[in-house]
């Protein structure tokens, strides 16, 4: 089993500058300059493994993945949080990460059916951007990252909260960045499984006058799904 860290040596690595970022690489690898629409996009290979990038206002977030192939994590990078996914067996799916830069700018990176999950990982732990700060790292090692069978945090808002909830605007419910800026996550938990329990809350009575129902229930949400969903919208 792999156990490689983000504090794995690069000495003898080369530095590729795209301008808006900068990482490292084993030597050999080079960059593939491509020519985006409303985003910078480009990629990097060796001539065997490719990775792709997309940045801007636009770039997707991890979520697309099967996640019965695939182990999701969460990582700081350089002072920037990233969502990460790697396949369950190497070689046989993606190794993305995706990172919300700024207000404006995200960035997402992946590359597919590569072998080499711990240099991948290595290489997308060395980006900088402007906005980064190389003193701020956590240590998250492969086999730390976990399977999510109803995958991961974005997959689980889209499949069970937004057709009813925006992150940030009010639609048939409440905007959701509200809700959760004045719930911890247990209450977030206990509200959304078993509501029975919980007896009366005054700002639930309230936003069930106001939008005239109540929040559907999810008892097959476990705490984990709803960690994941909570910190997906917190970053969002």
């Amino acid at each position: 089993m792999l156990t490689v860290s983000c504090k794995t040596k690069t000495s003898g690595w080369q530095t590729l500058d795209f301008g808006v970022f900068k990482l490292k690489t084993p030597q050999g690898w080079k960059k593939i300059e491509e020519k985006g629409i409303d985003s910078y996009v480009g990629g990097l290979t060796n001539g065997k493994d490719s990775l792709w990038f997309d940045y801007g206002w636009y770039s997707s977030d991890i979520g697309d993945e099967d996640p019965k192939m695939h182990k999701f994590g969460q990582d700081t990078i350089n002072g920037l949080k990233a969502r990460l996914a790697i396949p369950t067996e190497p070689g046989k799916g993606y190794i993305r990460m995706f990172i919300p830069v700024n207000s404006q700018d995200k960035f997402s990176i992946s590359g597919h059916d590569i072998l080499q999950t711990d240099t991948i990982l290595k290489i997308y732990r060395s980006i900088v951007f402007k906005e980064s700060d190389t003193t701020k790292n956590s240590n998250l090692a492969i086999n730390s990252f976990k399977i999510f069978p109803n995958g991961n945090g974005r997959t689980l808002f889209l499949s069970n909260c937004a057709s009813c909830h925006s992150i940030t605007k009010t639609l048939t419910g409440p905007a959701l960045a509200d809700r959760i800026s004045v719930r911890n996550n247990q209450w977030i938990f206990k509200f959304l499984t078993n509501r029975q329990t919980m007896g009366k809350d005054t700002a639930n009575l309230s936003l069930k006058k106001q939008f005239g129902m109540d929040c559907m229930i999810f008892p097959n949400l476990s705490k984990d799904d709803v960690d994941l969903i909570v910190e997906y919208i917190k970053n969002k």
